[in-house]
């Protein structure tokens, strides 16, 4: 344990009595992550884990970019579904409360880090003593709607993976070289994502035991491998730590505001967005 996380052990209680109420009223929002803000958390709550997650503006929705490898998902991001999607359709892009807010957290990242990983801080400890306290598994999902790498969030010279040794860290992410974190924190786990043109990028971490998540558009049912690798349905919940190795992660297509054209549904014509002909997908007989 480092000398840092020694430190911060043993002042936990003094880094508590930061006026919590007070930080977040500077910020600008009532609060920075949370485990119930979305369904694929509340669907881990079910499944005896509590998982503290972030939402950010993705992209460079806020300025600043967080996704540098979103090229091909970024117009259909799942920031615009759910309730955002609704806001966006009632309110406007500009005018949804929730991209609001998030464009505010991440600011806040960028422009005041010590102010934005003192709130987070806090808010893990709360959240993981509610944990302990209901007898329920925790872990944190850093990026729920963008890519930044856990290194960057830093505290007092150390990164949030550090501060927390013995916290399960996870994310998705469409950066190839974010997987060399996983040799370097043992607490950290990660799923890289199909984008529709990096299959081989894809293939090469499946062989070295790793998790690849893949959208795909039927909303009735998922295949029984892609291109001979086994997919598992990964909608039930968010803990990608618990599934086997060298294994697809199947997620449905959520809609997002940007599939409504005149109020009119229109299916996404992205190829990271997998349809039933796909020459990789293999159904069940």
């Amino acid at each position: 344990m480092c000398i840092f996380v020694a430190y911060f052990k043993s002042n936990e209680m003094e880094l508590e009595r930061i006026n919590y109420k007070k930080s977040l009223e500077e910020a600008g929002f009532s609060y920075l992550g949370n485990y119930e803000q979305s369904a694929k958390m509340m669907k881990s709550k079910k499944n005896g884990t509590i998982t503290y997650c972030i939402y950010l503006a993705p992209a460079n929705m806020s300025g600043y970019e967080v996704c540098p490898c979103s090229q091909f998902c970024r117009k259909f991001c799942l920031n615009g579904s759910g309730i955002n999607r609704m806001e966006i359709q009632h309110n406007g892009f500009e005018e949804s409360r929730i991209n609001k807010t998030r464009i505010k957290k991440t600011k806040l990242f960028f422009e005041n880090k010590e102010l934005f990983m003192r709130i987070m801080i806090h808010e893990i400890i709360k959240t993981r003593r509610y944990a302990e306290k209901h007898g329920m598994e925790f872990s944190v999902r850093l990026n729920g709607t963008s890519d930044i790498s856990p290194e960057d969030f830093v505290y007092q010279g150390e990164n949030i993976l550090k501060i927390f040794p013995d916290v399960q860290f996870y994310d998705y992410t469409k950066v190839y070289s974010r997987i060399g974190l996983l040799q370097k924190y043992p607490n950290y786990d990660l799923t890289y994502s199909y984008n529709g043109h990096n299959w081989n990028a894809c293939k090469k971490f499946l062989e070295m035991g790793g998790k690849v998540a893949v959208v795909f558009n039927n909303q009735e049912m998922l295949p029984m491998a892609f291109d001979n690798y086994p997919v598992i349905d990964a909608n039930g919940y968010d803990m990608r730590y618990l599934d086997p190795p060298r294994t697809i992660m199947g997620l449905h297509y959520h809609r997002t505001a940007a599939n409504y054209v005149n109020g009119v549904y229109v299916e996404p014509d992205e190829a990271f967005v997998v349809k039933d002909d796909n020459n990789l997908v293999q159904w069940y007989e």
